[in-house]
């Protein structure tokens, strides 16, 4: 009898002669290569006696070549199609591998018109085959190269096919005709009756099917829609897959004929629903549930409280209370993300979960602790925040930047509703900011601090700084400009103005030009409300009077002549009033918005005459240029409109 060491040492060795393994561990993928390479191997199919294994390794490594992106040219395609057409003489049962592999490469390339009649052919004698494996198959690849016209020639295969005792080939005939649907519409929608037929299959795939292809065929008109729904909802299908996926269509009815359709088809359909909630499958319970949570954001009248359209949705909230602690990470996952988004509008309604969550914030699979936490985030109480965000940062670092995302736009809104707690829901975004991340990451961490200094006066100050402190280490520009414009809004209107200077100066010396000219921007608006640092504020900005970029030398340069114009003017006499107006011109100089039109400028600039001066005053603003543009069009379709065929033909 083997050891465990032998077991593992043949174990290893076969690895390494199957894998290709090195001798430092490291794995070489045997399918990849070069695209000549392959193709010039793929001319054994020629051949007069072939090896069935070798073509089945060539096929491999041409579809993991088009899987990686490689492009055939039409050429290439021609001569390897054509080669893969002669491995059709093997249809020996033992070459069902290399077969399905020529199945599979022919849906792979791009096949042309005169070579889809020859590959029809060939697979149309598949579809008649005595081997299941093959007629699957065929019909499969059939779908995907068939064109309108071939299509009808082959109707009748097609439509035997669907109601064929196998249940690959019933299903395979089905995916066809679901394929075949977006070319030749009139083509699969004479087969109504066959695939009514087939929803009553005891085969769950032949009916899950057959569902999605009959919703294909309905959808377009309403009222038929309406009477296939209504007849599948009377009783529960034997596929929990179809039960699913009529439980959709279901949502989708209602969803889409919410106050046109009669009270009698929403009440059958919500009736339905609650029922499936005690359906034997735990797929099509999840699904009832996550049905009335969808229904719950759509009902307004209904937000206070927790009924949807009249219905009471706690039976799908103990649903999914019980999926909580659910042995299946795949059945906790489902559930939390469907309460997690249920807890973005009704949030008193998740609440009652609150006590279920709370262990899955241990839970070993990170996501479901993820959405554990954002969703008691969104809904917990006042007394649970410490906790909360101490059980955040534990865990912070091994979470994806989507669900990083997630977490600070829920500690955002958490913020806004607890705003005694806002020290410490921005200690925790301001350490988040230090850490690596991505620009989205950091983007959203940025404006929720935004926010959160705008709606919470208390929380001004400390925000104000962790931006500060962000800034001196930051890697994408734009979040930076963005940031110091923000700061020269809002450092006039703090007690200590000048404690923030210092950070916005050192964006001057170290920064790229676009952060420069932003530093500029902050510094003239502090220096236009905050009249006792003007003058030590234009000291600072006369370093960028030489700046290398022009930009940021123009800007500099235009706001300092203002700046000392301003402190110049405010005598003691008339401080007040001349800072007033002084501030007023330096708000008008750093607009960011013209009172014209850039479009009208460009075409008065074009048709303006060199001699005589241009005069801006005369450019219209953005108003009046579209009302110009909206009756100059008017005319010229009224002109056009007036042109007699004699004129018309003379011109």
């Amino acid at each position: 009898m083997l050891s465990a060491q032998s077991i593992r040492d043949k174990i290893a060795g076969a690895l390494k002669d199957n894998l290709k393994l090195d001798d430092k561990g490291g794995n070489i993928n045997p399918f990849a290569g070069d695209k000549a390479i392959v193709l010039q191997e793929a001319r054994c199919f020629n051949d007069r006696e072939l090896n069935t294994k070798k073509c089945c390794n060539i096929l491999t490594k041409v579809l993991y070549l088009i899987t990686q992106g490689e492009k055939l040219t039409p050429k290439e395609s021609t001569d390897l199609f054509f080669g893969i057409t002669k491995l059709f003489q093997f249809n020996q049962p033992n070459h069902a591998r290399l077969r399905r592999m020529v199945y599979l490469l022919i849906k792979s390339i791009t096949v042309s018109e005169t070579e889809v009649f020859i590959v029809t052919s060939c697979l149309t004698k598949d579809m008649n085959s005595k081997q299941d494996c093959y007629r699957a198959n065929a019909l499969r690849t059939l779908s995907r190269i068939l064109d309108p016209s071939m299509a009808a020639q082959i109707e009748r295969y097609l439509k035997t096919a669907i109601v064929d005792k196998s249940p690959f080939v019933a299903s395979s005939a089905l995916i066809c005709g679901i394929n075949l649907f977006r070319n030749a519409p009139d083509v699969v929608r004479r087969w109504v009756n066959e695939v009514t037929e087939s929803i009553s299959s005891k085969h769950a795939m032949v009916q899950f099917h057959a569902l999605a292809l009959l919703y294909e065929l309905k959808k377009g008109d309403r009222l038929a829609l309406h009477k296939v729904v209504m007849n599948l909802t009377k009783n529960f299908m034997k596929s929990p897959l179809a039960e699913c996926l009529l439980i959709r269509y279901a949502t989708r009815v209602i969803k889409t004929d919410r106050g046109t359709a009669d009270k009698q088809l929403e009440k059958a359909l919500m009736d339905y629903l609650e029922g499936c909630l005690r359906h034997k499958s735990e797929m099509a319970m999840l699904e009832a549930a996550k049905a009335f949570c969808e229904l719950a954001a759509l009902d307004e009248q209904g937000m206070g409280g927790s009924s949807v359209f009249g219905y009471d949705m706690l039976p799908a909230i103990t649903v999914l209370q019980i999926f909580l602690s659910s042995p299946k990470p795949v059945v906790r996952f489902a559930a939390i993300r469907t309460l997690s988004a249920l807890a973005q509008v009704r949030p008193h309604v998740v609440s009652r979960c609150n006590a279920d969550m709370e262990p899955l914030l241990t839970d070993a699979n990170r996501n479901i602790a993820t959405l554990a936490l954002t969703t008691l985030l969104k809904t917990g109480h006042e007394s649970n925040v410490e906790r909360l965000v101490k059980q955040i940062t534990n865990f912070m670092t091994e979470l994806t930047d989507n669900f990083k995302v997630e977490v600070v736009r829920a500690v955002k809104q958490l913020c806004l509703q607890y705003p005694n707690k806002h020290k410490v829901l921005m200690t925790f975004l301001s350490s988040n900011l230090r850490e690596e991340g991505s620009a989205e990451f950091k983007g959203d961490l940025v404006d929720a601090l935004i926010l959160l200094i705008q709606s919470i006066p208390a929380a001004k100050e400390s925000g104000l700084l962790h931006l500060c402190e962000f800034i001196e280490d930051c890697e994408y520009p734009a979040l930076c400009t963005k940031i110091l414009s923000f700061l020269g809004e809002q450092t006039p209107t703090t007690t200590a103005p000048s404690k923030y200077i210092r950070f916005i100066y050192n964006r001057l010396i170290l920064e790229n030009a676009l952060v420069r000219a932003a530093g500029v921007d902050a510094l003239t608006k502090i220096a236009s409300k905050c009249a006792d640092l003007r003058r030590d504020i234009v000291t600072l900005l006369e370093s960028c009077t030489t700046d290398n970029d022009d930009e940021v030398r123009d800007r500099t340069n235009l706001y300092c002549r203002a700046l000392e114009a301003q402190a110049d003017a405010a005598t003691p006499q008339h401080k007040e009033g001349l800072n007033k107006e002084g501030a007023a011109q330096i708000q008008e100089v750093l607009a960011t918005e013209l009172p014209f039109s850039v479009d009208a400028l460009c075409d008065m600039l074009c048709l303006h005459n060199m001699d005589t001066p241009f005069d801006v005053s005369k450019v219209p603003s953005e108003a009046a240029y579209a009302s110009q543009q909206q009756a100059a069009k008017l005319t010229a379709q009224k002109a056009a409109g007036g042109v007699t065929p004699s004129a018309g033909g003379a011109a």
